[in-house]
């Protein structure tokens, strides 16, 4: 059960117990009324002067009974149900004002029903945290390719690794920087500083041909034939006119025919 069900049940039986305590005091000074005009005696007490007088029969315990209970009923119709007030605010942000509580959603819950539903905040900067994180990573990854074809490797590597510290990125997103950070490895003829990324890269997106070349040309580089032949044959599966894997392939063979 909800918070909203859960207290309009509790409202519901809060005005219902108030009514019945209502009426049972109503009943008994009703009856006590009745036991005070059977009673034989007149007056209990009497005080006069100055023109008034002031007497307490034996009546008057049982109508103050009863006028009670109905006070008691009519005030609670006045007054209504207990009141549920839910505000919600950011996470570390200080009480909000009164006036500006719909700025940060509000529900307003009354036992009878009624009461608004203020609607929520706009969706904050965490929620679009992903999107925005894979916009800026995909600028950064074009800027390092823009430096690579420039023969500058050191800035290539500077952009791709920005890209790849985007807070919130998506992990298929990882996959890009990461092969072309082992591309440019590749090219500077250290595989060793490669192999791990390409094998990163790999795992978060095995069916890339470009991934898939990557990987295949640094295990040539440390003479993993037959690891580099097995990933050539995946990008032909795929790809039968891949004019790189076959070119690879034939790399491959000259190498081991040494």
């Amino acid at each position: 059960m909800d918070l909203s069900t859960s207290f309009l049940v509790y409202a519901t039986l809060f005005r219902l117990a108030v009514i019945a305590a209502g009426a049972l005091i109503i009943v008994l000074g009703y009856r006590l009324f009745l036991q005070g005009l059977a009673s034989g005696d007149q007056t209990d007490a009497s005080l006069e002067g100055g023109g008034f007088k002031l007497a307490l029969k034996n009546a008057a315990p049982g109508t103050s009974f009863a006028l009670f209970g109905a006070v008691l009923i009519s005030v609670m119709v006045i007054q209504g149900s207990p009141e549920l007030d839910i505000t919600s605010t950011a996470p570390g942000s200080a009480a909000v004002p009164v006036e500006l509580q719909q700025s940060a959603g509000s529900l307003r819950l009354r036992g009878d029903g009624s009461g608004a539903v203020v609607p929520p905040a706009q969706p904050e900067v965490g929620d679009q945290l992903p999107a925005l994180a894979a916009s800026a990573s995909e600028q950064l990854l074009q800027a390092g390719i823009q430096r690579e074809l420039q023969e500058d490797f050191s800035g290539a590597l500077e952009a791709y690794l920005l890209a790849l510290s985007m807070p919130g990125l998506p992990l298929p997103h990882l996959a890009s920087p990461l092969n072309q950070m082992a591309w440019v490895y590749h090219q500077q003829a250290e595989p060793d500083l490669a192999l791990p990324l390409a094998l990163l890269a790999h795992q978060i997106n095995p069916t890339s041909i470009v991934v898939m070349d990557t990987l295949a040309r640094v295990y040539v580089q440390l003479e993993q034939f037959d690891k580099a032949q097995a990933l050539l044959n995946r990008v032909l599966q795929i790809d039968p006119d891949n004019s790189d894997a076959k070119a690879i392939a034939r790399l491959i063979n000259q190498k081991k025919a040494r």
